[in-house]
């Protein structure tokens, strides 16, 4: 795992009259466009009528030239959105600023942004009363350079989602948020995005995130990548994450401190493992974004990579948080591992349908191989030990107990392994 230090970032010592922040970029081709907040910090954020505010959304493209190894990027354009959003905007939306996560070019060439926007509660007029940060979507199809035309969603996240990243699944796409209430929330967005449903049962809620202190709701990388070639193609979500611990400092007060370690989860909407860490275990991981480049067929001479940036957040001898670049070779080919063994366990789990199954004449009820393996999350077979039932697909385990309930023999309960499942015996007994 090769590790790249880029900069450290200054901390100002007061606020910046305008400030500019909470990127989002999409990439099409060589083009590069770059969707930052940027406000005046010591205006209000309602008074954008009469147009002596400066705040808004601002556009940046670049492109990317230069020979292979030497290459660099040219930002030649920029462009105020503000005044183009708003015509059917609802009443309830304060301020919008960029999201801070990735953007998608869609299939048909929509550019896709995820944005914020601080939504007040109707009938409220004090600017603070009320007030929550929601994530919705700007979208576009002109890529001319003059963009004129842009689309607000009109679905938005629950209350108190921010820091929102956006990819195309299928026919949908995938929006992951960081909520206040301390759980990641995801959402399926289709019907050119007016169609919004919590991702329960699947991604939704499954991960957490810090939700006290001022670092909460750090955003998360999330991509998609394609892995394999002609019909063994299999498309996944690459999400990377800080995963907290507390650990208890030297100093006198003995305070516990939440510290991130930065992890990468693979998913590919049904099953989600734990593919490792990515950054050190003291590292104390803020924001991350992720980058996948395909290999080359052939003799190309294109190499295939994985690379993930971090924020790492600052200590008390280096107060200025730091950039860090980290080339994830071996993680990649744990990820290649593990679908290899998703596929396996696919062909294994088809085969528990009977034979008879085939004359089974109603086409909802039938047991075919596709449908027994849809939407299954996990599968519990003989990889049992130590008290330990293993998921089959790498996910999340089945701690098996043996009955300890007050009063009753130690033996009262046996519980043992077989080739294809656990065997439960006497009273207790459970899973």
């Amino acid at each position: 795992m090769e590790v790249h230090k880029f900069w450290r970032k200054a901390v100002p010592q007061k606020r910046q009259e305008v400030d500019v922040s909470r990127p989002t970029t999409v990439v099409e081709g060589s083009d590069l466009y770059m969707l930052v907040g940027k406000y005046n910090g010591n205006a209000g954020a309602d008074d954008r009528e009469g147009g002596a505010v400066d705040w808004g959304l601002l556009l940046v493209k670049g492109n990317v030239s230069g020979e292979e190894g030497s290459k660099r990027i040219q930002w030649n354009e920029n462009k105020r959105l503000t005044g183009t959003l708003f015509e059917g905007e609802p009443n309830s939306l304060l301020l919008l600023t960029g999201g801070g996560g990735s953007g998608v070019k869609m299939k048909d060439n929509t550019l896709v942004f995820p944005v914020e926007a601080t939504k007040k509660k109707l009938g409220q007029e004090e600017e603070a009363a009320g007030e929550k940060t929601v994530s919705l979507l700007i979208h576009t199809l002109d890529t001319s350079k003059n963009i004129k035309t842009w689309t607000l969603s009109k679905g938005m996240s629950d209350g108190g989602c921010r820091v929102p990243s956006v990819v195309e699944w299928k026919d949908k796409l995938m929006m992951m948020t960081a909520c206040d209430d301390g759980r990641r929330r995801v959402y399926e967005i289709g019907d050119k995005e007016e169609s919004w449903t919590e991702a329960l049962g699947t991604l939704s809620r499954v991960w957490g995130n810090k939700h006290e202190g001022d670092e909460k709701s750090v955003g998360s990388g999330f991509i998609t990548a394609t892995f394999g070639t002609g019909d063994e193609q299999k498309k996944v979500m690459l999400v990377t994450l800080p995963v907290y611990s507390k650990a208890e400092d030297e100093g006198e007060e003995k305070k516990r401190k939440e510290k991130g370690e930065l992890h990468l989860w693979l998913t590919d909407n049904t099953h989600i493992v734990d593919i490792g860490p990515v950054s050190g275990r003291d590292e104390d991981v803020a924001a991350s974004s992720l980058l996948y480049k395909s290999g080359g067929s052939g003799t190309d001479g294109k190499k295939e990579e994985l690379i993930a940036l971090y924020e790492k957040k600052g200590d008390g001898e280096t107060p200025s948080p730091s950039l860090w670049s980290v080339r994830l070779t071996a993680q990649l080919q744990r990820v290649k591992d593990v679908l290899a063994t998703w596929k396996k366990v696919d062909k294994q789990v088809s085969q528990l349908c009977p034979s008879s199954a085939a004359q089974v004449t109603s086409a909802g009820t039938a047991c075919t191989a596709d449908k027994i393996t849809a939407g299954l999350v996990g599968f519990l077979s003989g990889n049992f030990s130590d008290d330990t039932w293993r998921d089959e697909y790498l996910g999340v385990n089945a701690t098996v107990k043996r009955g300890t309930k007050e009063g009753m023999p130690a033996d009262a309960a046996v519980v043992t392994g077989s080739s294809d499942g656990v065997t439960f015996r006497g009273a207790w007994a459970e899973w």
